[in-house]
């Protein structure tokens, strides 16, 4: 005889139906989850609609970047990057997804941590450069990462790394094969710390692991796996584009010679006619990144490593957006004779930028 069920029991099992319906019901949502909302819809390209180069003279000028060594050019030529794919996994092995060609001219050039390379459409792809362990871009965050990968990594990324893993017997390349996928994890850490913080500021970045293919004169490829991310490509100006080096600082004869310093002073003239409403918004978003990093600064004991190269005023809309900063331990940082915690020399910079605005 069946067991006579009360209404209290009836009435739990109803909700837990429900439940079990609606999974996501009630679920706080994952880092991940956060992190890709609207990145499909942000960085989609549509291969059949032929989209319009932005002109170079519109990019945003980036000397450093612009103006690679003559080796590094040479190597670019000799070696070039034919293609980039993103790595997943399926159907029980890698699988190769997203196919990113990349012509000889596609060369930007490099940052810190990344070579840049234009793509046909108007987007670039960074892609990571090798990088020993101890650079101090892998701190207390790298670690976080490390405790709990799975929340930074998407499963079949974490099952990408096991397999890559079973492919090979030397603990070495199991190794460096780690290092990779959490370095991977990092910049997605790096990148939410602002993306949540002031979502509409920084640029919208895909970051997953991917595969370069590069070709040697003989047409022979080499293949690298390698952490990689992908932006859209703006039109605008750097803020660096706006300083004007007519104040030099004074070090030691060797350094004034060799790596000569110059006071950052600004003109925001630059931008051509603009009405005191947009430089006011601006102004109003500077101040939103400085209250950042403070805050970070303060309560997180984190250094937002942003520099006049990492920001670019959008043109014609005049919107200020920032990408590929990083963010460090702030024990890694000296404080400079001028600001007594390592935070305020970043700040000043963007304060001095706001000054020349000249509002009241």
């Amino acid at each position: 005889m069946s067991e006579k069920q009360g209404p209290i029991k009836g009435i739990k099992d109803k909700i837990s139906q429900l439940w079990n319906q609606y999974p996501n019901w009630g679920k706080i949502p994952q880092f991940l989850e956060l992190l890709e909302k609207g990145l499909d819809k942000e960085l989609f390209v549509d291969p059949n609609k032929k989209q319009e180069p932005i002109p170079l003279e519109d990019l945003p000028v980036d000397e450093v970047l612009r103006k690679s060594g003559f080796i590094r050019n040479l190597y670019e030529s000799l070696f070039p990057v034919s293609h980039v794919f993103r790595m997943t996994y399926r159907y029980n092995r890698e699988f190769l997804d997203n196919f990113m060609p990349l012509s000889t001219d596609g060369y930007i050039g490099r940052g810190s941590y990344k070579f840049v390379y234009k793509l046909p459409w108007n987007q670039v792809v960074k892609i990571g450069k090798s990088k020993l362990p101890s650079d101090a871009i892998f701190g207390s965050l790298f670690k976080e990462v490390g405790r709990d990968l799975s929340r930074f990594l998407k499963p079949e990324e974490i099952e990408l790394r096991d397999f890559l893993k079973t492919q090979t017997f030397r603990d070495s390349k199991k190794d460096e094969i780690d290092f990779k996928f959490k370095r991977l994890g990092l910049e997605r850490l790096h990148y939410w710390k602002l993306k949540s913080l002031i979502p509409d500021l920084v640029v919208p970045t895909r970051f997953f692991m991917g595969m370069r293919v590069r070709k040697n004169p003989f047409g022979i490829p080499n293949i690298t796996l390698t952490p990689c991310d992908q932006q859209p490509l703006l039109a605008g100006k750097h803020l660096k584009e706006f300083t004007i080096r007519n104040e030099k600082l004074d070090q030691n004869p060797i350094l004034d010679k060799f790596f000569p310093k110059w006071k950052l002073n600004f003109d925001s003239h630059r931008f051509g006619v603009i009405s005191k409403s947009k430089l006011k918004k601006i102004a109003v978003d500077f101040n939103r990144v400085i209250e950042v990093t403070k805050y970070l600064a303060e309560e997180e004991k984190l250094i937002f490593d942003i520099h006049a190269e990492n920001i670019i005023i959008t043109l014609p809309d005049f919107e200020l957006k920032i990408f590929d900063f990083h963010v460090f331990d702030d024990y890694l940082y000296e404080p400079s004779l001028e600001n007594p915690t390592p935070e305020m020399d970043h700040i000043q910079i963007i304060e001095e930028f706001i000054k020349s605005f000249e509002l009241d």
